[in-house]
């Protein structure tokens, strides 16, 4: 009884070191995607800057599979209230770095970590509505040899992960 008294408490397995090392990549690595489409969104930006906020906006395939002039339109569009938009980027930017106080605090504050996941889960949402909305107008004015074009390369862009449809 008095062995079991003295023992501290207990550490966090190698398992679970090694889930939250890979969680903090991949949030960091979040954090700086929307960092830099941040401080890189301004108007005029090149093609990269334009791709980058595709994702922003919860597009992903369906922003590469767009030509270019597309994805300027609907870059256009989504930041018609850039003020707006700013601030939803800058919210999910902060609710991204509360994430990561929690992740590190010591000992791990599991309530806090899912708070933070949460806002910043509306967030993302809020952004990919914004996306989704101007992806839909945009399609609406293309003729429809140019929707049939983009269709190909979506299942085209599809297929080279995985998907076999």
């Amino acid at each position: 009884m008095t062995h079991a008294a003295n023992e501290g408490p207990r550490r966090a397995g190698r398992g679970v070191k090694i889930a939250l090392g890979i969680s903090l990549a991949l949030n960091l690595a979040v954090l700086g995607a929307i960092g830099g489409a941040v401080l890189t969104g301004a108007p005029g930006a090149g093609m990269h800057d334009r791709l980058d906020m595709m994702r922003s906006l919860g597009l992903g395939p369906m922003g590469l599979a767009l030509e270019r002039d597309d994805r300027e339109e609907i870059a256009a569009r989504a930041t018609t209230d850039r003020v707006a938009l700013r601030a939803d980027r800058r919210a999910l930017l902060e609710a991204t770095l509360a994430f990561s106080d929690a992740v590190a605090a010591e000992p791990f504050d599991r309530a806090a970590a899912a708070a933070a996941l949460q806002a910043q889960r509306g967030h993302v949402v809020g952004l990919q509505e914004r996306g989704h909305l101007a992806l839909l107008d945009q399609l609406e004015t293309m003729p429809q040899a140019a929707r049939e074009r983009f269709a190909d390369r979506l299942r085209h862009a599809l297929t080279r992960h995985g998907d076999r449809r």
